[in-house]
C-alpha cells in the first residue's frame, strides 16, 4: 500500500469521530483510576466514583437559592406546577362523582346494579 489510509466517512466526521474516541478513552482512564484506588472511601457495595460535572452541578443547585428572586413569573410557574394538577384532579374526580350520584338517584341505575351496596 502506499501508506495512505482510506475511509468511508468524510474528514470532518472522521474528526469527530476521533475527538468522541479521545475523550471516550480519557473518561474511561480517569473512571478505572478512581475505581481502582484502594483509598477511596466505600459507600455501600462498591464505593461511588467522584465526578466533578455532577459537583459543579449540585454546588450551583446549592448556592442558586441566594440568588433567586421571587417575581410574579415565578410564583405563577409554581402556581401551574403545584396548585393546578390539584385543582384540576379535584375537579374531574368531584364532576365524575356528581354524575354517578345524579344516576343514582334519579334511578337510572337500578340497587342492584350498583358497585356500592349499603350491605
Amino acid at each position: 500500500m502506499s501508506g495512505r489510509e482510506t475511509y468511508d466517512v468524510s474528514r470532518v466526521e472522521r474528526k469527530i469521530l476521533e475527538e468522541k474516541a479521545k475523550r471516550r478513552a480519557i473518561l474511561r482512564h480517569e473512571y478505572l483510576k478512581q475505581i481502582e484506588n484502594p483509598f477511596r472511601q466505600a459507600l455501600g457495595t462498591g464505593g461511588t466514583v467522584d465526578d466533578p460535572s455532577v459537583n459543579r452541578f449540585m454546588a450551583m443547585r446549592a448556592a442558586g437559592a441566594e440568588y433567586f428572586k421571587p417575581t410574579w413569573k415565578n410564583g405563577l410557574w409554581q402556581l401551574g406546577w403545584v396548585v393546578a394538577p390539584i385543582v384540576i384532579v379535584t375537579y374531574v374526580v368531584y364532576k365524575s362523582r356528581e354524575a354517578k350520584e345524579h344516576s343514582y338517584r334519579t334511578g337510572q341505575v337500578s340497587y342492584r346494579d350498583r358497585p356500592e351496596k349499603f350491605i
